[in-house]
């Protein structure tokens, strides 16, 4: 058993320093020491996030804090354009609060979604999807609330209050990962080691007993966090890992990335946009002063000059590349060795699209924390770091199906579709999931790993599949509707509709614009009123 007086995190960035902040936050004693360059520059010119993100930033500062310091915004969703066809858009909203899960007739049961289907009803006319259309912010500017009710599903009776959970943000990497440097290093309990980690030194049992700087020092630890990046330095180049394979089933493989500055003109959106392309997808994130892009493509359908070339086409003016990256979608096999943990890029990358690199960085960390985690640490259990390792490695997996569902289009009008549209990139698991879809709706467990603690892992949720579902035309509206009259849901969900559609327009009416947000009222944040729960 060994004693864990000290953390070593190696690397910076966003990942190395998400990670420090967010053992800071647990109740761990441990010394932390992080050791990172300025050498290796911050990849991406801007990046979304998920709900884990806000939860943990939550816990440090506040969100007028964080979005004045670092020029990130509020992120309501995400709009993708051309990607079930050539002219067809749809909205993919964070948490629409009449879409949730409800009990009836049992937890996994998502009617509210599956009634919209069925009926044709627009989908992009939820809260968070209508906000996102019509450039506006959950944030009230009249006094009183909302007059509507809220939980008609119940027939109970209230009004909704002021407050309402932005569950995702928009930011600049490079300016957020100095954002929670300086946090980190206020605390008394972390060393900052500026340097270069180039390899480690590893006891005849295995453990990892220090690392390496180029300039010759050795630092010793007694759990080490891999934050390295691309260079994988411990968790792969000391411990030979081997590498799990996406790339037969997640084309693209290279990401150019550039910003557009904004001008007074600029409408600040609350979305971030992704656009397909002929050769992949472009990402648009909007910052309070620059739009972050950037063009993610496969350079096994187009060069990197046809890439730029295709893209100052789409946007009609010339664009400055920031870099041109190539990345391998994939994971490594074992994200867990002896006392060495990987997280971030360190632990893979499966493709820019749904914000889900920093989502990853956070929930390994959060998991090996709360369930693996202890003064004193047998690193030679197999049942720990195996079980770590499984359910980590299958949800990386279950990631992966879900994305490769982004991809199943009807767009056929080159090879790169063709190609990445085809139902041989479709995984056992994920074939399964869609054969069973057929036949009946999505519940939350089809697509859930489990956890040896109880209970659902993490899961992606209802709603992440089923915004691309039917977004995608994945779905049928028969099948939807026959399941609606089985359980006796039909009228139900019709009440709900014309509780939810009052409630909408009144929120629509009543909220300022995103525009009018930042210009005006960020200074505020702190005592404005919210929509929501």
């Amino acid at each position: 058993m060994a004693k864990i007086e000290n953390i070593v995190i190696v690397g910076g960035g966003t990942a190395g320093w998400v990670t420090a902040l967010n053992l800071l936050q647990k109740t761990i004693n441990a010394q932390i020491t992080v050791i990172a360059t300025k050498e290796i520059p911050v990849i991406g010119v801007g990046e979304g996030t998920t709900a884990l993100f806000t939860e943990l930033l939550n816990q440090t500062v506040s969100d007028k804090e964080f979005l004045q310091e670092t020029g990130s915004t509020l992120k309501l969703g995400i709009i993708a354009k051309d990607w079930y066809n050539i002219g067809h858009t749809f909205t993919n909203p964070i948490g629409d609060e009449f879409e949730n899960e409800q009990n009836y007739p049992h937890r996994s049961y998502d009617y509210f979604r599956i009634y919209h289907l069925a009926k044709n009803k627009p989908y992009d006319s939820g809260l968070v999807s209508q906000l996102m259309l019509n450039d506006k912010l959950p944030f009230l500017n009249v006094k009183n609330t909302c007059p509507y009710l809220w939980d008609a599903f119940e027939g109970q009776r209230g009004k909704i209050d002021a407050r309402f959970n932005v569950r995702a943000m928009h930011m600049n990497a490079g300016l957020v990962g100095e954002f929670f440097k300086k946090k980190v290093l206020e605390h008394p309990r972390v060393n900052f080691i500026e340097g270069r980690v180039v390899d480690g030194i590893i006891r005849e049992d295995g453990i990892l007993r220090s690392v390496i700087t180029y300039d010759g020092q050795l630092v010793n630890g007694d759990l080490f966090i891999d934050c390295s990046g691309f260079q994988r330095i411990l968790i792969d180049n000391v411990y030979k890992n081997r590498w799990v394979d996406y790339s037969d089933q997640l084309l693209v493989n290279r990401a150019m990335p550039f910003w557009i500055e904004n001008d007074e003109n600029t409408i600040i959106q609350n979305y971030t946009h992704s656009w397909a392309q002929k050769h992949g997808w472009m990402w648009q994130i909007p910052l309070q002063d620059r739009l972050g892009c950037g063009y993610v493509y496969s350079d096994l359908y187009t060069t990197p000059e046809e890439a730029q070339d295709e893209i100052e086409g789409v946007l009609g003016h010339k664009i400055e590349p920031r870099n041109d990256i190539k990345f391998d979608s994939g994971r490594v096999k074992d994200i867990w060795i002896k006392n060495v943990i990987s997280t971030g890029l360190a632990t893979g990358f499966v493709e820019p699209l749904e914000a889900t690199s920093i989502h990853l960085t956070i929930l390994q960390i959060n998991h090996f924390i709360e369930h693996y985690y202890s003064e004193h640490m047998d690193f030679n259990c197999r049942e720990n770091i195996d079980g770590y390792n499984s359910q980590i490695g299958t949800y990386w997996d279950k990631i992966k199906d879900w994305l490769v569902g982004h991809y199943a289009s009807e767009r056929k009008d080159t090879r790169f579709w063709i190609d990445a549209s085809s139902e041989d990139r479709w995984s056992e698991d994920l074939r399964t999931l869609f054969e069973i879809w057929k036949t009946r709706m999505p519940r939350i467990n089809d697509y859930n790993a489990k956890s040896d603690h109880g209970g659902n892992f993490f899961g992606l949720g209802n709603s992440l599949w089923y915004n691309i579902l039917i977004g995608m035309h994945l779905l049928d509206p028969e099948v939807a509707e026959k399941e609606l009259k089985g359980f006796g849901l039909i009228e139900h969900s019709e009440h709900a509709f014309r509780v939810r559609e009052e409630f909408v327009n009144w929120v629509i009416d009543n909220c300022i614009t995103s525009n009018n947000f930042y210009k005006n009222h960020l200074n505020n944040l702190d005592e404005y009123k919210r929509v929501g729960t």
